[in-house]
């Protein structure tokens, strides 16, 4: 296997979604102690869908393009489908991962579900991304 799957490289290399919502209904964070990989998911969610996400990330190129790619995939979903993420389908959606890189995935799944047990039970993270800084 490459070392980086086609996606991987594209989602690092032209992220989408890349930013915050600074007036977000949900923030989630999740953070890997170590490796130092972060994820930061702010999105606006309107009748259990989301309707808008955006991300920020620390971390290596794998978590900077699985950050990315999870964006592409939650928007527009509905709460119900997000809670099913989990690392092997965002391996999946990540084209693959190298073994050194698969804690990602279980990063990025991490996230996706906390964005929606936060937005169920109304909390949101702080930024440490932001505030480490």
């Amino acid at each position: 296997m490459a070392r980086f799957s086609p996606t991987v490289v594209d989602h690092f290399t032209n992220p989408r979604n890349s930013g915050e919502i600074t007036d977000a209904d949900v923030r989630a964070f999740v953070g890997n102690p170590v490796c130092g990989d972060q994820i930061l998911l702010t999105a606006r969610v309107r009748d259990d869908v989301v309707t808008d996400i955006r991300f920020q990330a620390f971390g290596c190129s794998a978590s900077l393009a699985v950050a990315s790619l999870l964006t592409t995939a939650i928007a527009g979903t509905p709460l119900t489908d997000v809670t099913g993420l989990d690392a092997t389908r965002v391996e999946q959606l990540a084209g693959g991962l190298a073994p050194d890189q698969r804690h990602v995935a279980a990063l990025g799944a991490d996230v996706a579900r906390r964005l929606v047990d936060n937005f169920r039970q109304g909390t949101n993270d702080d930024d440490p991304i932001t505030c480490a800084g």
